[in-house]
């Protein structure tokens, strides 16, 4: 009877133990079929999401560039075509002939000189190759209105762009380039027209007259890695000029290439195959290479990269850009591809992130369930081993068949006792049978109290965000920052100043006679004006600054990490840039809308954002007594 008795025992602790096993094992593979496909999921999804992002956060310089050149190209276009002559002797004023035959630009417009209506001109280059005559007008006509555009808006673009070019079919350029006077210091018969970007505008390489992206080079002048934007403008069938830019590239590539999470990492490749960067350091003969070709790129993870994307993206030209943003699968070196088209130059950025990662993390969660249930097993089996040794039969096999419901998650089964277990017996397995049948209680209304949590917090979640949209920082009608949002930030720039030194100016800007705007033509018209100028600012104000409207028709910027003068420059162009909407005010003196504007600098003596904002208004209260459509400063 005993051995009889050991052996149920025995059994028994096989079986459960075999059961236990089996629930584990089957628990860790389903943990990591779902970890892993969770995990992949998401994180491609992430991988798509941040490499667009990315992209689109680091377009904005090229986006700029070409704003900046349709720009110019309007204002070129206006002066050509209008009826502004530009005499021989004029041009003679402005360009002398040197002893090897070129054509250049006085020093003086380089160093620095006043203009006729009394604006100053600096940083003005000019050369006209020994090889191109300049006995044609028109040539010496737009040679003399580039140089008029691009001594007005060459300023204005350097914020972002050190220089600005004005290349011309005919082997001449005009140049805005403070750090060189190029134009003084080119060959006397340097062939422009003949070589790189420049030959690339002209009509017989170019028929379809699109912008030309030149390849990654490095600017030993400015000491940064560039590339060159140029646009074709043509009039009638005729081929004019070339607005362009160097286009600063070092800190941008960096972020792009380095700032990545541990395992990933990122590198950047034209269309055609040629890499632009990658994190790994070049040989040193490949050093100072722009950009590396395709039949010498030594690293055969980024070939295989290559060959993938251009089968996902066969003609890349033919496709919209946000098309161009893909996680691609890449099993030849176990990884995947987060690839995303730049617009502008034919530049792939891709992030190679291993399969690995997404394996590991679902090894390590199987792992934890694993141990947990070896952990738990044990247990089991002490504890059954213990009851079994008093009183084996029936009540084990009970107690088996309410593991098992246990197991299935019939635990409404066991707390109410459909499966029969012995709470009944006086002894270890009747206590243990009864805490059974309560923990079996306790799940049951845990996941209830559970699903119940969930569904009160999702409540909660979904009320904090309608509460969160409600306090929004944005006003509707301008689209720029609200008075909110003003206070706020204020409130930040204070004390970091006061926290890390530095200083902020304000401007405090408000648009003339508007409430006369108003009783003539009407809150409508009002309001698309205050429309107009909130564009006009957000056009206008550089990426470190903000625009709020203020309240009512007044508007404020606050400059960061700017000195007064930079301030007083930013403020000049948007009274200028409102002026020059042109939108009619009979009731104005000045004929059209115009804004008085107010510039302050934060007092390092006694820092804070009261003073400020008084200094400010004071300010914008003198423009107003002066006359408006004016700034103080």
């Amino acid at each position: 009877m005993r051995r009889f008795r050991q052996h149920i025992g025995n059994d028994l602790l096989v079986r459960i133990g075999i059961a236990l096993v089996v629930m584990i094992a089957v628990l860790t593979a389903a943990t990591y079929l779902y970890v892993y496909n969770s995990t992949r999921t998401a994180t491609l999804r992430e991988l798509e999401q941040e490499t667009a992002q990315r992209v689109r956060d680091e377009s904005t310089l090229f986006e700029l560039a070409e704003d900046n050149l349709e720009r110019f190209s309007e204002q070129f276009l206006r002066l050509y075509r209008s009826d502004v002559e530009v005499s021989e002797e004029e041009f003679w004023e402005m360009f002398s002939r040197d002893e090897d035959g070129a054509v250049r630009l006085h020093r003086r417009y380089f160093d620095g000189v006043f203009s006729d209506e009394g604006r100053y001109t600096y940083g003005m280059s000019g050369f006209v190759g020994n090889n191109q005559s300049v006995d044609d007008p028109d040539f010496r006509r737009r040679l003399v209105l580039s140089y008029r555009v691009a001594s007005r808006l060459g300023p204005a673009f350097q914020t972002r762009f050190e220089n600005t070019h004005v290349s011309f079919p005919e082997n001449g350029i005009i140049l805005f380039w403070p750090e060189e006077p190029w134009g003084l210091m080119a060959e006397p018969d340097l062939p422009m027209n003949e070589l790189g970007t420049i030959a690339a505008t002209l009509e017989e390489n170019n028929p379809e007259r699109e912008p030309v992206w030149t390849g990654l080079y490095f600017d030993e002048t400015a000491q940064n890695w560039t590339i060159t934007y140029e646009v074709p403008l043509d009039y009638e069938g005729r081929h004019l000029i070339n607005p362009s830019h160097d286009v600063p590239l070092t800190e941008l590539i960096e972020r792009m290439v380095t700032d990545q999470p541990d395992g990933s990492y990122n590198f950047i490749i034209k269309h055609n195959g040629d890499l632009v960067a990658h994190p790994e350091p070049r040989p040193e003969e490949q050093k100072w290479i722009g950009q590396i070709e395709r039949e010498d790129i030594e690293n055969p993870v980024v070939l295989h990269a290559y060959e993938r994307i251009s089968e996902e993206f066969p003609n890349p030209q033919d496709a919209e850009p946000e098309e161009l943003v893909e996680v691609i699968d890449n099993p030849e070196d176990d990884t995947y591809l987060a690839v995303a088209s730049f617009p502008g130059p034919d530049w792939w950025y891709v992030t190679v992130y291993p399969q690995s990662l997404i394996r590991e993390q679902a090894h390590e969660s199987a792992l934890v369930i694993m141990v947990e249930g070896l952990l738990m097993l044990l247990v089991v089996i002490v504890i059954v081993t213990v009851v079994v040794r008093r009183r084996v039969g029936r009540p084990l096999l009970q107690l088996r068949e309410a593991a098992q419901a246990l197991g299935d998650g019939r635990y409404d089964d066991v707390a109410e006792q459909r499966v029969a277990v012995p709470t009944h017996l006086p002894n270890e397995v009747g206590l243990f049978a009864s805490r059974f049948v309560e923990m079996a209680g306790n799940i049951r209304d845990s996941d209830r109290d559970l699903e119940r949590i969930i569904e009160e917090r999702t409540s909660e979640l979904k009320a904090a965000n309608e509460s969160l949209r409600e306090l929004g920082l944005m006003d509707s009608l301008t689209g720029i920052h609200n008075r909110r949002s003003f206070d706020r930030d204020l409130t930040r720039l204070v004390r970091a100043v006061e926290e890390s030194g530095g200083t902020f100016s304000l401007v405090m800007i408000d648009i003339d006679f508007f409430k006369q705007y108003n009783d003539t033509l009407g809150h409508a018209e009002g309001d698309r004006v205050l429309e107009a100028i909130g564009q006009s600012l957000r056009d206008m104000t550089r990426n470190e600054d903000r625009a709020y409207r203020y309240g009512g028709e007044e508007f404020a910027i606050l400059c960061t990490n700017t000195q007064h003068e930079q301030a007083i420059a930013v403020a000049e162009r948007i009274v200028e840039n409102v002026r020059s909407l042109n939108i009619s005010h009979p009731e104005s003196p000045h004929g059209v809308v115009t804004v008085s504007a107010g510039v302050a600098e934060l007092d390092a003596a006694s820092p804070s954002g009261e003073s400020v904002v008084k200094a400010a208004d004071e300010k914008l209260y003198q423009a107003k007594a002066a006359g408006r459509n004016r700034l103080e400063g």
